[in-house]
């Protein structure tokens, strides 16, 4: 019995983390036509990191000398 239960337990929390959905901040920073930015920030709301990640990574961009970088806080 006690085993069933362990098992249980560790099932699941394993679950709970695999799909842990909150909310997670992209911050994003660069420079556009020479003029360096900072801290503009998205919030991506009910998500799991991994799905945000690939959000935020959608907004990185260059071109010519111009650049945006983005990663989650």
């Amino acid at each position: 019995m006690k085993k069933m239960i362990l098992a249980v337990a560790v099932i699941g929390g394993i679950t709970m983390l695999a799909s842990c959905k909150k909310d997670h901040v992209c911050s994003c920073s660069g420079t556009i036509l020479g003029i360096p930015f900072s801290g503009v920030d998205t919030t991506y709301t009910d998500m799991t990191k991994k799905e945000a990640t690939t959000e935020c990574d959608k907004n990185d961009a260059s071109v010519g000398t111009d650049n945006i970088d983005c990663e989650l806080k």
